[in-house]
């Protein structure tokens, strides 16, 4: 298994930085400031800013989750998972098979990078009614078992699958704190709610994003999370 990444109580908060611009993204990290140590890049803000902006994040001393849900063949995964070993990152999202884990997982360890390996198990817009909880679980499974550091997954499935797998890391996408709309998250959760259900981090966007005092609501997520 890759080394699971070291974390403090700081960085249980990641936000998402959902943005095709980057001077909009910046303007956001900027203000937050200190609050957050921790942000989300994803296929919107990476295919418009690239490294660049990932170098810029760096600069600013914050830890970086990088969420393009890797997919491929394994020789193409292993590929593309050597390139990005090669930059400060501190997580990676795959949405890939078994193989395909176990080639990016071999290439993390050939390289003897620290980056952790997500592996999203089913995506919190989706609802498979009583089949979501077996597929949850046996993409955890099969990604600890080749080597991954662990899986995004919603937070009503975070207690089970802290219960059978204990030393992995789980990362709660879909966290909406009380009072905030679910917009089309449809499998969503608390900050307190995910927390307690053993999650290591939490992902959330909107709700600071859009706000018009995004430090505020920040801080109001760090008081009811204690």
């Amino acid at each position: 298994m890759t080394t699971l990444a070291v974390k403090s109580d700081r960085d249980f908060l990641i936000v998402a930085l959902d943005f095709s611009d980057q001077q909009e993204a910046k303007r956001l990290v900027e203000s937050l400031n200190s609050e957050i140590t921790f942000y989300k890049v994803g296929m919107q803000l990476f295919y418009s800013a690239g490294w660049p902006f990932i170098d810029y994040l760096r600069s600013k001393n914050k830890k970086i989750f990088l969420d393009l849900k890797i997919n491929d063949i394994p020789n193409t995964v292993a590929h593309a998972i050597g390139e990005i070993c090669r930059r400060n990152v501190e997580f990676l999202t795959l949405f890939t098979n078994a193989d395909s884990v176990k080639a990016a997982s071999q290439k993390v360890v050939e390289l003897g990078s620290s980056l952790s390996l997500l592996n999203v198990s089913v995506l919190t817009s989706d609802d498979l009614g009583s089949q979501t909880s077996e597929k949850v679980k046996e993409r955890t499974r099969l990604t600890l078992e080749n080597g991954g550091s662990g899986v995004v997954c919603s937070g009503l499935e975070t207690e089970m699958i802290r219960r059978q797998f204990q030393d992995c890391i789980i990362v709660n996408p879909g966290i909406r704190p009380k009072g905030f709309d679910s917009n089309d998250q449809k499998r969503i959760v608390t900050p307190l709610g995910a927390l307690q259900n053993g999650a290591s981090h939490i992902v959330v966007g909107r709700p600071i994003t859009q706000s018009e005092d995004p430090r505020s609501v920040a801080r109001s997520i760090w008081s009811d999370l204690g």
